[in-house]
């Protein structure tokens, strides 16, 4: 053992403490004393650290071990934090957290990344920062819960004073707040090249995503909810040449008949997007909405058609049973447009074939255009994932055409395919790069 060479740690560099690790720093330091030196001597294996809920003085001794070891011999290593309070955190506990942040902030200078999760007031902690200390951050995730709007001020405004900020997600409790102009204004949206939002309304995100249209890149909304803003109205149209990829999970507008995620997209101009997900497609929360459902393709195919972007990654569905038909008719019928030519990956979250001997998206994926050697709908299909469907036998046949027209295995597109059947309760994953089908 005590041969054993320092390069066998290589590949351990990229090992990070958070609470569904398998493996942790100290493991290392218990096999010898050679290990246990190098183990020590590598910051990266220290520098990524989650704090949750300390419970004793170990855990506070612990934390700034690990802030020590990850800083490195120039004291200098970035540092990922994520720091998390639980809501029924006694007194002394609360206490020892407020050492924990304590300490973090002492070496916030090394802030990369940090993710707060606190829900009790520690807005005093950051009364005073030196905002020259997060120069090298570079992502921030906020979620806070029962602090004062002029608390979340200053800590938005502490943390976004960073020249080289990335990435921005606001977490579930920040719902809880109102995101009226003065607390949108701290935020520097035209740096941001990614943001992800627990919780949106409406009018803010127009405002947001116009303010941002020259850096996005990614952006991202479990919820978009009903919401106005003043003069969202006059918000020009937008055109964001970097956003590369959408994700807006939900749309859940109960009494605006006239607000829904067509809206949205009518205001925008993409050019370089390449992904798009609408896993719950344009439909209000628990509900079926044919008007809705038009409005948001029509919204969507003048957007891409608009935008003249090559869309790649598209994810659509609903999870509303009684609509789960025309929501297949509808997608089968929308997916044979030019404008989704371009798609090399697709996932279809609703349910497919229901009430049909064969499903109407896996018929119009079987055709095979008459003159040329390929599939008629989708030719460039490389990922199919269907979450929901009823025959495995369905699945195999469509496979089997695509696979022949393009003249075998070896020449087909799709590489692909992953359908879970309902019914059965099994997921069929076949990989048809080696054949293989699980």
């Amino acid at each position: 053992m005590a041969r054993v060479d320092v390069d066998v740690f290589s590949p351990l560099r990229s090992i990070a403490a958070y609470p569904d690790c398998q493996t942790l720093p100290t493991d290392l330091t218990c096999i010898c004393r050679l290990w246990r030196e190098t183990a020590i001597s590598i910051p990266q294996l220290w520098a990524t650290i989650y704090a949750s809920a300390p419970l004793r003085e170990g855990d506070v001794k612990t934390f700034e071990l690990w802030l020590e070891r990850s800083a490195g011999p120039a004291g200098t290593h970035p540092l990922d934090l994520a720091i998390r309070q639980v809501w029924h955190q006694g007194k002394d506990e609360s206490k020892l957290l407020e050492r924990i942040l304590c300490l973090a902030i002492s070496q916030s200078q090394r802030w990369r990344f940090i993710s707060l999760e606190l829900c009790q007031h520690y807005e005093h902690l950051f009364n005073s920062p030196n905002a020259a200390a997060f120069s090298n951050l570079r992502g921030v995730k906020i979620s806070v819960r029962w602090w004062t709007i002029e608390g979340l001020h200053l800590l938005l405004g502490v943390l976004c004073s960073s020249p080289g900020l990335q990435s921005i997600e606001f977490g579930r409790w920040m719902s809880e707040y109102d995101l009226d102009k003065s607390l949108l204004d701290v935020v520097p949206w035209s740096r941001v090249q990614r943001l992800a939002f627990s919780t949106l309304d409406h009018g803010p995100c127009l405002y947001i995503l116009a303010s941002s249209a020259e850096t996005l890149q990614h952006v991202s909304v479990s919820q978009l909810i009903e919401g106005n803003l003043p003069g969202v109205s006059k918000i020009p149209h937008a055109t964001m040449y970097q956003l590369q990829s959408m994700h807006i999970d939900r749309v859940n507008i109960w009494d605006h008949d006239d607000l829904d995620i067509g809206l949205l997209f009518d205001k925008l101009t993409l050019p370089s997007l390449h992904t798009l997900r609408l896993p719950n497609g344009f439909d209000k929360f628990e509900s079926v909405c044919s008007d809705l459902t038009a409005r948001g393709w029509k919204s969507l195919l003048n957007l891409l058609e608009r935008s003249n972007c090559k869309l790649q990654i598209f994810e659509f569905g609903d999870d509303k049973e009684t609509g789960s038909m025309s929501t297949e008719a509808s997608l089968t019928e929308h997916l044979a447009s030019p404008l989704f030519e371009n798609l090399t990956s697709l996932r279809v979250t609703s349910k497919i074939g229901i009430e049909l001997d064969f499903p109407q998206l896996l018929n119009a994926l079987s055709e095979v255009c008459e003159n040329v050697q390929r599939p008629r709908l989708l030719p460039h299909l490389e990922t199919l994932v269907l979450d929901s469907v009823s025959s495995v036998e369905n699945i195999r046949g469509m496979v089997s055409v695509r696979v022949a027209a393009y003249g075998g295995y070896y020449n087909s597109k799709l590489r692909r395919v992953s359908a879970e059947f309902r019914e059965d309760n099994f997921v069929l994953d076949m990989d048809l790069v080696s054949q293989n089908h699980l």
